[in-house]
């Protein structure tokens, strides 16, 4: 069985590096550059995704934003995590793991294999 993990990132570039990485280990991912798009998505096939891997500077609404209206919006226990340049995260009320980006891609793999269980 292949896990399935969404990606949210304003950062084209960013979301196709994570996306190839993860892709070449054996994930299936989705990637989107629209927080609202991948709202509206994880909401319509919430039964897809095993873990987020979200950006926190993003327009129109931030990751821990996004992170929020999954919870409530969509009622799911997917693992949302924050992968960021910022280091100024104003509010994480939902006490989300944040990482620092740049990222070794060796620590990407890390993350999602701690935060993904096992078949």
């Amino acid at each position: 069985m292949s896990h399935s993990i969404a990606i949210v990132d304003n950062e084209h570039d960013t979301l196709e590096l994570f996306k190839d990485v993860l892709t070449t280990n054996g994930y299936n991912v989705a990637g989107f550059t629209n927080p609202l798009l991948a709202l509206k998505h994880i909401k319509e096939n919430q039964e897809e995704f095993d873990l987020i891997l979200c950006d926190y500077k993003m327009t129109p609404i931030n990751g821990c934003d996004l992170a929020r209206k999954i919870a409530t919006e969509v009622n799911t226990t997917i693992t949302i995590i924050i992968i960021t340049a910022a280091n100024d995260i104003e509010s994480n009320p939902l006490n989300l793991q944040v990482y620092i980006k740049p990222l070794l891609m060796s620590k990407l793999i890390d993350i999602v294999k701690k935060n993904i269980p096992s078949v």
